[in-house]
């Protein structure tokens, strides 16, 4: 006679625990990299913000304002910094106002920046030297005017476009995706 099991046995719920943890694993390594892709967004964004910020702090001073790009010391893996600078009679400093919006900014690692900007060569980025006083690629002038120009972040392994920021000379700034125009966006 047999009996009537109830239950599982043990093969059966190995298999249920391998399959819940083949799907936590995934979920979970999908959440990590959607992290990296909403923080790398916020960057891009937050630097549109900002350059908008410095234009209107630069026609408030009547003042030019800018930001200097450029390689980060140390670093192998061609890590980039922002610098923020303000033209005074002697040439282009660091802002001095208790300011903290005008904070150094440090790019994230793996990816690489492209600068260019309108009627100009292609921006090559430089380590800062201790004694060089460099002007800064984009120039936010005190008449409410910007140096037109875009950058683009670069994944550094792929070599995929991940995002364009673009401003105009009147300070418009247009975020792009993966390089793709608002108005491009195709409707599926």
């Amino acid at each position: 006679m047999r009996r009537n099991q109830k239950g599982f046995s043990l093969i059966e719920m190995l298999a249920v625990v391998f399959v819940v943890v083949l799907l936590t694993s995934l979920v979970s390594l999908n959440v990590g990299s959607g992290s990296a892709d909403i923080n790398r967004e916020n960057q891009v964004r937050n630097l549109g913000a900002m350059l908008g910020y410095a234009l209107t702090e630069a026609e408030l001073s009547g003042t030019d304002h800018g930001l200097l790009i450029h390689q980060l010391d140390g670093f192998d893996d061609g890590s980039y910094g922002g610098l923020w600078l303000r033209r005074y009679d002697q040439g282009w400093a660091e802002p001095l106002s208790l300011n903290t919006a005008f904070e150094d900014l440090i790019f994230e690692r793996g990816v690489e920046l492209e600068l260019r900007l309108e009627d100009q060569p292609p921006v090559d980025f430089e380590v800062l030297e201790e004694d060089a006083n460099p002007p800064p690629q984009i120039i936010l002038f005190a008449g409410g005017e910007v140096s037109p120009g875009e950058l683009d972040w670069i994944d550094e392994r792929s070599g995929d476009l991940l995002y364009t920021l673009r401003w105009d000379l009147f300070g418009r700034m247009t975020f792009m995706p993966k390089g793709i125009e608002p108005d491009d966006v195709s409707e599926d």
